[in-house]
C-alpha cells in the first residue's frame, strides 16, 4: 500500500513536469486511491442485557505487534455506530467504555478475559459488535431490632479476602433501604458501621446479624444483576473514642522548623482507614464509633505545603478497649539512608530506576507513591513501609538489606519488602546486578501464530506454592514472538491464553502452566501453546 510520503514523492518529481490544475488532480487521485487500499474498521455498540444501541460509547482501536500507528479513539452515534477508517493493516484491539458500564474488549469470552486482536489486511473490512454489560449491584435494608428501617445509616461493600477489601460506601435512605453499585463480579460481603441513635448505640455489623467476619452472610455478584434483600440488623452495644491533639511541640526548647499549617491524621482497622485533616499546630481529631480491636493511628505533615516545612509525622499501634486520648507530638522525620550498589550513575536523577514505596497497615496495603533521594535519603514517617526498586534496563536487583517487619515466605529482593521505619538510622541497601536474562519464544494455536495473545511470567515459589513478585505480562506481534527482558534469576512459571486478563496462581495451577528456571546472563527459549479453557 502507497503511503502518504510515497505520494508527496511521487508529486515532487511530477511538479517541475505538470501544470498546477493537473498536478493537484493527480494528488487528489492518488490519495484517493491511498485510502481505498486502507483498513476500516466498522461496528455497533449496544446494552449487552437489552440490545438497545448505546451512544456516546468510546471506542479505541490500539494497534499491537508491528501495526503501524497509536491507539485512536472516536464516539459511537445515537444509533450505536462506530467506523475506523485509513487504518494500516495490522492487528488491533478494540476497546469500548461507557460511564454506568463494565470496559469490554472486543472478543472477551468472559468479563475478565482478554479481548482477541482484529487482524486486517491491506483495504481490508471488519464489522464488530461490542456488547457493555452494567457492573453489578445489592440492595437492602438496614433495620432496627423491631425491623423498622434505619435512615442515614452508613454501609459498606468488601471483597470477601483477608483482610476485607473495602470497595465502596452508601448510606440507607429514610426507609433504611441501600442499594451499592458499581461492582465487579466476586464474592462480596456487606457491613453497616457504627452510628449513634437517641435511642442506642449500633455496632458495626455483617450481614444479616454478625459480629465476626468469620460468621458473615457473603454473596456472589454478578454482571447486569442486583442481588436484593442482602438486610443487615445491626446489633446494640459500645463503640469507642479516639481523638486527641496534634502538637509540633518538640521535646527540646526550640523547635527544628516552624509548624506545618496541616496534618494528615489515619486510623486503620482491619477494615479500613479513617482520615482526617488537622489544621493549626495544636489542632484536634477525633474518630468514633469505633469497634473494640487493634488498630494503628498515625499522623503526617506533609513537606510540599511550603519549602521551610519538612516532612513530619508519628505513629503508634495499639489495641482498642476503651475511649482513648492520644497527644501526637509531631516531630520532623528522620531520614531513611539507602544505598543502591552497582547502579549506573544518575540512574535515580536522570527517571532510569526509580523507587517506589507505600504504607502498609492492618488495612493492607496503601497507595504506591513514587519517592526521589536526595543524596541517597528520604524522609520517611515512622511505622510499617513498602519499599520496591524499579531498576533501569539491562540490571535486574539481586539483593536487599534492611530492617525486616516480617520478610515472609513471599517476599524477594526484586519485589516488595516489608521495613518498620523507627526514625533512628533506618538504613536499606540494594544491590543491583547487569546480568539479567531474556526469557523469548512462539506462541503457537495449533500450526499457527498467535497474533497478539496475552503472555504472563509468574514469579514462582514451588515449594511454598506462592507467587513471589507482581505478574509481568506482555503480547505477541505479528509471527506470534513474544519477549520478557531484564528477568533475574530464579523460579517462574509462565502461560499464554487469552482466558484471563490478569490470572492469579490459582488458574495458572489449571492451567498447567509450565515451570521454568531462569539462569544469570542468557538468552533462554520457550515456546508456548495457546492455553483454552474447553
Amino acid at each position: 500500500m502507497k503511503t502518504a510520503q510515497d505520494i508527496q514523492a511521487a508529486c515532487a518529481c511530477a511538479s517541475g513536469r505538470l501544470p498546477g490544475s493537473i498536478l493537484r488532480l493527480f494528488l487528489l487521485l492518488a490519495l484517493t486511491a491511498c485510502i481505498l487500499q486502507a483498513a476500516v474498521i466498522r461496528g455497533t455498540a449496544v446494552e449487552h442485557y437489552t440490545g438497545k444501541y448505546l451512544a456516546r460509547v468510546v471506542v479505541t482501536a490500539q494497534p499491537i505487534g508491528n501495526t503501524a500507528g497509536g491507539p485512536i479513539s472516536t464516539r459511537t452515534n445515537v444509533s450505536g455506530l462506530f467506523e475506523f477508517s485509513a487504518l494500516p493493516a495490522g492487528a488491533y484491539v478494540v476497546k469500548a467504555s461507557r460511564l454506568g458500564f463494565m470496559p469490554v474488549e472486543y472478543g472477551q469470552k468472559r468479563w475478565n478475559s482478554a479481548g482477541l486482536p482484529v487482524t486486517l489486511e491491506e483495504a481490508g473490512t471488519a464489522f464488530l459488535a461490542l456488547r457493555l454489560p452494567r457492573w453489578g449491584a445489592i440492595s437492602g435494608t438496614v433495620v432496627d431490632e423491631n425491623d423498622i428501617g434505619l435512615p442515614e445509616h452508613e454501609v459498606a461493600a468488601y471483597r470477601n479476602t483477608r483482610p476485607p477489601q473495602l470497595v465502596a460506601r452508601v448510606k440507607s435512605d429514610e426507609r433504611g433501604v441501600y442499594r451499592i453499585s458499581g461492582l465487579e463480579p466476586g464474592v462480596y460481603l456487606v457491613r453497616t458501621t457504627g452510628a449513634q441513635y437517641e435511642e442506642g448505640t449500633y455496632l458495626p455489623t455483617f450481614s444479616k446479624e454478625s459480629i465476626p467476619v468469620e460468621n458473615a452472610r457473603f454473596v456472589e455478584v454478578d454482571l447486569d444483576q442486583q442481588v436484593n434483600n442482602m438486610d443487615v440488623r445491626p446489633l446494640l452495644g459500645k463503640l469507642f473514642t479516639v481523638s486527641g491533639i496534634v502538637t509540633t511541640d518538640p521535646p527540646n526548647p526550640q523547635p527544628p522548623d516552624p509548624p506545618p499549617p496541616s496534618t494528615l491524621v489515619t486510623i486503620a482497622t482491619d477494615m479500613g482507614r479513617q482520615n482526617l485533616v488537622v489544621n493549626g499546630p495544636f489542632g484536634a481529631f477525633r474518630f468514633t464509633a469505633l469497634s473494640p480491636g487493634p488498630y494503628e493511628i498515625y499522623a503526617q505533615a506533609p513537606a510540599d505545603n511550603d519549602p521551610q516545612y519538612k516532612l513530619q509525622g508519628w505513629y503508634v499501634s495499639s489495641n482498642l478497649v476503651a475511649d482513648t486520648i492520644h497527644k501526637m507530638t509531631n516531630l520532623v522525620t528522620r531520614e531513611v539512608t539507602f544505598e543502591f550498589r552497582g547502579a549506573p550513575p544518575r540512574a535515580l536523577e536522570s527517571g532510569a530506576m526509580q523507587l517506589l514505596a507505600r504504607r502498609k497497615d492492618f488495612a493492607g496495603e496503601g497507595p504506591i507513591e513514587v519517592v526521589k533521594p536526595v543524596n541517597n535519603r528520604v524522609p520517611v514517617p515512622v511505622g510499617r513501609w513498602e519499599f520496591m526498586l524499579v531498576p533501569p534496563a539491562g540490571y535486574y536487583v539481586a539483593s536487599f538489606l534492611g530492617r525486616m517487619q516480617s520478610r515472609g515466605d513471599k517476599s524477594r529482593a526484586d519485589g516488595w519488602n516489608e521495613v518498620r521505619v523507627t526514625g533512628s538510622g533506618d538504613y536499606l541497601r540494594y544491590t543491583l546486578s547487569g546480568n539479567p536474562s531474556t526469557l523469548s519464544g512462539v506462541v503457537k494455536n495449533g500450526s499457527e501464530p498467535a497474533i497478539g495473545a496475552p503472555v504472563f511470567l509468574e514469579a514462582w515459589d514451588p515449594v511454598t506454592r506462592q507467587r513471589l513478585l507482581d505478574l509481568r505480562s506482555t503480547l505477541t506481534d505479528m509471527r506470534g514472538r513474544y519477549s520478557f527482558k531484564d528477568v533475574a534469576p530464579g523460579t517462574y512459571r509462565v502461560l499464554a491464553t487469552f482466558e484471563y486478563r490478569t490470572p492469579d496462581s490459582a488458574a495458572l495451577d489449571a492451567a498447567a502452566a509450565p515451570t521454568i528456571r531462569i539462569e544469570q546472563q542468557g538468552d533462554q527459549q520457550r515456546d508456548l501453546d495457546l492455553y483454552v479453557i474447553q
